[in-house]
């Protein structure tokens, strides 16, 4: 009689071998990343290309002649659905094919000689990796990299974006790109204002603002050549003139001007400036510009664990921990368990945050979501600061993208914000009391003893 029972240790061993060798005869392909597509905007003198990859990889852009062509090889890359064409200019075609060892290749024919320039973004506002080249025609631009098509001689090594020095003394970068023609629909300009960089007076709730995208990274690309990093400054700065407007309450920009910041010092004025509250203006993209409507994001559990075990493997040092933690000494169990304790709190309190802001946005524009929704958005981790991200529309929607593009608009939108902020300030005990006190120019200590203590 056949015996029964767990299999023979042995057996499991070559399974897992064969599993193994599997792995190891799958083609790169089956781990390569993908290019998503491809989007075309205007710039100073040329268009601009915007690869979209699921994955970083090292691009290598350079010219052919006869017939005249810009190539584009993007190793461990395979191409998902089809590119979109180019809209004219010098760029009539383009095509792409597979490479040996699971690379991609994209073509773009020409009808006269070019110079380019190419930059490689890392994944950032809830954007994937890209490669951003601007085509150019006539003379070279005063930027980094700038190739010329000539044959078999590649384009110099691509630049990678870097982060600039900590924002209280950084200088505005020199941006990758230029501005788009003043013929452009829907011009990329802001209107100059006060530039908002510090709060008020001590015991002001402070609300930091951050405009999303900036410098090199322009974010989304809507019809007209509306750039995201425009349209996300300019509700920022309309936010900051409501917020300002009201006493007791003052406001922090990341960013006042088009510079680039990285997402962690995006996070880094908030706790510089022990601020209230963190919001982070977006506007949304598909690839089919059909979506519509406003959403606001919170941290979702996931990511506030994991930015949590960050935070304590990076703070051994008891001088270095968030503000309310510094006094349990060196009991990493003690501490971890506080800070997630303040973490899951301070989601809690971004979950309301949201939305009271949904109830106000539901006034100026079409809600996408009618509940708050939650991600792993990096510029939201920041313990103990209650922070939201607000996509305002879809820039990729052309109805959506003419409001964005609307002084107006955008006005309405930053009112509506600032009465769900204020609606909010309402149903947390503490930032009531702090906001009343600094309306009636109480401090601490002066209400303590008006209460008798």
């Amino acid at each position: 009689m056949p015996r029964t029972g767990r299999p023979r240790p042995e057996g499991h061993l070559a399974a897992v071998v064969f599993a193994v060798c599997l792995l190891v005869l799958l083609p790169l392909t089956a781990f390569a990343g993908e290019l998503r597509g491809v989007q075309y905007a205007p710039v100073a003198g040329g268009t601009r290309l915007t690869l979209n990859l699921s994955a970083p990889t090292t691009a290598r852009v350079f010219g052919l002649q006869d017939p005249d062509r810009l190539v584009i090889d993007l190793p461990a890359t395979t191409l998902r659905g089809t590119l979109a064409a180019p809209p004219g200019g010098p760029l009539r075609n383009v095509r792409s094919g597979p490479q040996a060892g699971g690379g991609l290749r994209v073509v773009f024919d020409l009808t006269a000689p070019v110079q380019w320039r190419y930059v490689s973004l890392p994944a950032a506002g809830g954007q994937g990796p890209r490669v951003q080249i601007d085509v150019l025609g006539g003379k070279t631009a005063a930027v980094p990299v700038v190739g010329s098509a000539a044959p078999g001689r590649p384009a110099a090594a691509p630049v990678v974006a870097k982060a600039p020095p900590p924002v209280a003394a950084a200088p505005p970068m020199a941006p990758v790109r230029t501005a788009p023609a003043a013929t452009a629909p829907m011009p990329n300009k802001v209107a100059a204002g006060p530039v908002v960089l510090s709060a008020s007076s001590p015991g002001t709730v402070t609300v930091v603002i951050d405009a999303g995208h900036g410098g090199h990274d322009v974010g989304a690309v809507g019809p007209g050549g509306l750039y995201e990093k425009t349209v996300t400054l300019a509700i920022a700065k309309e936010l900051a003139a409501q917020i300002n407007a009201q006493r007791g309450m003052g406001a922090v920009l990341t960013r006042a001007d088009d510079r680039f910041l990285e997402l962690r010092q995006r996070t880094a004025v908030a706790h510089k400036h022990k601020a209230d509250l963190f919001v982070s203006i977006h506007a949304d993209a598909v690839a089919k510009g059909t979506a519509r409507g406003s959403s606001v994001y919170v941290l979702s559990e996931h990511g506030a664990s994991s930015e949590a075990a960050r935070l304590l493997a990076a703070r051994e040092n008891a001088a270095g921990l968030a503000p309310g933690l510094a006094g349990v000494g060196q009991d990493r169990v003690l501490r971890s368990v506080l800070l997630d304790l303040s973490q899951n709190a301070t989601t809690e309190s971004s979950l309301r945050l949201g939305d009271h802001l949904l109830n106000r946005i539901a006034d100026v524009n079409k809600l996408l979501h009618t509940d708050v929704q939650q991600a792993g958005f990096m510029v939201l981790k920041s313990p103990q600061v209650p922070s939201v991200l607000v996509e305002t529309a879809f820039i990729s929607n052309p109805d959506e993208a003419r409001k964005l593009a609307e002084p107006a608009f955008r006005r309405g939108l930053a009112r509506a914000l600032a009465a769900g902020i204020r609606d909010y300030l309402q149903t947390e005990p503490r930032l009531r009391q702090a906001l009343a006190d600094a309306q009636a120019g109480r401090t601490p200590a002066l209400r303590r003893a008006d209460d008798g203590g």
